[in-house]
């Protein structure tokens, strides 16, 4: 009585569909999931400022021209540069998206070079934060 229940082929073959629908499935479940997490990312998310041109010839007044070309309103909350706090005006405006380029003049307290690079971070009043590079001395 050495019956055997399937062969050793169909065996194979059951087990290789069984591991495909299980990688369909999870496949599935995580584009799922993770469509849903992207669709809903905030505002944080839709926000995006560039900069225009900047104007930094003198090393205590940085004048930035911002464009919005995201979704939504930006309003900017905060400047950094080189991490250390700036006052900027002007101090409350929301910008809107996919309109004119808006200007604001960042008084500049850190000791400054001029031809250096220096880290300016932007933070929007949702959170956002956004990160450039200029360079003192120069007007772009």
């Amino acid at each position: 009585m050495r019956r055997k229940a399937l062969s050793p082929v169909i065996a194979t073959l059951l087990m290789v569909a069984i591991a495909v629908a299980a990688a369909i499935i999870t496949y599935v479940w995580s584009m799922g999931l993770l469509g849903g997490l992207m669709g809903t990312g905030g505002q944080q998310t839709k926000e995006q400022l560039v900069i225009d041109a900047y104007d930094w010839t003198t090393t205590g007044s940085l004048k930035l021209y911002l464009r919005n070309v995201g979704t939504v309103g930006s309003e900017v909350d905060k400047m950094y540069v080189e991490g250390v706090d700036q006052a900027f005006a002007p101090a409350t405006g929301v910008i809107a998206p996919a309109t004119r380029t808006a200007q604001i003049t960042v008084t500049v307290t850190v000791t400054v070079t001029a031809g250096v690079s220096y880290t300016l971070k932007i933070v929007t009043k949702s959170g956002a934060v956004l990160t450039f590079a200029l360079i003192c001395g120069r007007a772009s």
